[in-house]
């Protein structure tokens, strides 16, 4: 279902690059059309059945915590998600994840299910309700779809971390000549949603003259902001260098995209073999739309001198799509609201330490994770909705 949306709205961003017309209107990325593959994830199968209600809303945050060994390598997923419902109402969701186990998270106030490749959900919601579970995933599926990859080797008395954004992806975009005034306006818009943090609105942009597909696809990646440590031990007494009882820590922090490197890489000497801890969580568009020369806005900068309208109009799609990927990875697992709000964050931990994190949190502090989630309202489907449970159970 979601293949096909994303099929007929590139279709409908596309249509007019046939149109002879001498002016047109074109839709522009965000909030939709949406790259793929990508997150949400989904199993293979049937799309969960279940109707979309108006009655019941959500918002979705999520922790999802990666395991890894002394290479980089990711050795374990687990989701920890937090569902909060407003409204009244039967609700009926069907999560698409690849799920090896799910429990409640901390607070949850109803109990999942599980089926293969799915997490289940129903109940009666009146005005709140928190929805948590604590989901482990098959890493091997899971982890393709994990915004960061790390590698770490250690030669000689040297640890080197690298690390990389890996939501790039090539996607088809159209060209053509737009008005400098409105592309203008257009950026400075979309600059204000993106300090914003606020999802895109669907915009239309003027084209004069025929609409064309770029002869080049647009290679666009989600900002993604990076911030951890690594743990190197404390010497042994009696070694020559002797360091102190805590050991050595190096923080670090950075953005990858946004106009800048995609990779970053963390060199040590002198230390063994440390435990990492950071966190990645998709980052807003700053550099891609600064406006040029110092200006205030793209509006000022159109005034004071000529800007090209076809690199107008190319920046204005390509940042766009790259808030539309960082939507996305918002997103890790679905949320069964499509105008819902979604917050994700990416922890990687030596796998030791991440399970010694996961063990504490799981007696107070709350996650998030998983889900293609769908919500159903109707008199039938409380009981449908609890039989489904149990049957889920059997």
């Amino acid at each position: 279902m979601r293949r096909a949306l994303i099929a007929a709205a590139a279709g409908a961003l596309l249509a007019p690059a046939t149109a002879l017309a001498d002016v047109q209107q074109v839709l522009l990325p965000g909030p939709t059309p949406y790259p793929s593959p990508s997150p949400p994830l989904q199993t293979v199968g049937a799309p969960p059945w279940a109707n979309l209600t108006f009655k019941i809303h959500a918002r979705s945050d999520q922790r999802i915590r990666a395991g890894v060994d002394a290479s980089g390598r990711v050795v374990s997923v687990r989701a920890l998600q937090r569902l909060h419902l407003t409204g009244t109402g039967d609700y009926l969701i069907v999560v698409s994840a690849p799920v090896l186990d799910v429990r409640p998270g901390p607070g949850s106030e109803s109990e999942p299910g599980q089926r293969r490749g799915q997490i289940l959900w129903s109940g009666f919601a009146s005005k709140r309700r928190l929805l948590a579970a604590d989901a482990t995933l098959r890493p091997a599926a899971a982890s393709r779809f994990l915004p960061l990859r790390l590698e770490a080797r250690r030669d000689g008395d040297r640890y080197v971390l690298t690390m990389t954004n890996v939501t790039r992806t090539s996607e088809v975009a159209f060209g053509g000549t737009g008005k400098p005034a409105e592309l203008a306006a257009l950026l400075d818009r979309t600059r204000r949603d993106s300090l914003a943090h606020r999802r895109l609105r669907p915009a239309y942009v003027t084209i004069q003259g025929l609409v064309t597909r770029r002869t080049q696809k647009a290679s666009i990646a989600a900002p993604l902001r990076v911030e951890g440590e690594l743990r190197f031990p404390a010497a042994v007494k009696g070694t020559i260098n002797t360091r102190r009882p805590e050991g050595r820590i190096v923080r670090f922090g950075f953005v990858l995209g946004d106009e800048q490197p995609l990779t970053q890489r963390i060199e040590v000497t002198d230390g063994g073999d440390p435990r990492l801890r950071l966190e990645a969580r998709p980052d807003i568009v700053v550099r891609g739309l600064t406006p040029p020369g110092g200006a205030p806005s793209w509006v000022a900068a159109a005034k004071r001198r000529r800007l090209d309208p076809r690199a107008l109009l190319a920046r204005l799609i390509d940042t766009r799509m790259e808030l539309v990927r960082g939507d996305q990875f918002q997103a890790f697992l679905a949320n069964p609201d499509p105008l819902g709000s979604d917050r994700t964050v990416y922890v990687y931990a030596t796998s030791a330490a991440l399970a010694r994190a996961t063990a504490s949190s799981s007696a107070g502090s709350a996650g998030n994770g998983a889900l293609m989630a769908l919500l159903a309202v109707g008199g039938a489907v409380l009981a449908a909705g609890a039989a489904l449970v149990a049957w889920a159970h059997s």
